[in-house]
């Protein structure tokens, strides 16, 4: 059992910090709120920078290989 991060409910272990998807949700707006929006995330072989939506990261991770699919950081600001 894990106490849940949002709301300190108990519940059966299987997800990562929160209880339940509105939990969940609660959890990421606020790590948005304090975090920001998008991330700067550099491609390690070219050392190109993307833009990176916080909550990608968050819920789903981003391989190197799928960073093509996100803009370029600082281009059409």
């Amino acid at each position: 059992m894990a106490n849940c991060c949002i709301c300190g409910r108990e519940y059966e272990v299987g997800r990562e910090l929160t209880c339940s998807e509105e939990c969940h949700e609660e959890l990421v707006s606020r790590l948005i709120e304090e975090y920001g929006e998008f991330k700067k995330v550099v491609r390690q072989t070219t050392g190109v920078a993307y833009k990176v939506p916080f909550k990608d990261i968050i819920e789903r991770g981003v391989k190197e290989e799928e960073l093509d699919k996100y803009p370029l950081w600082g281009v059409g600001k």
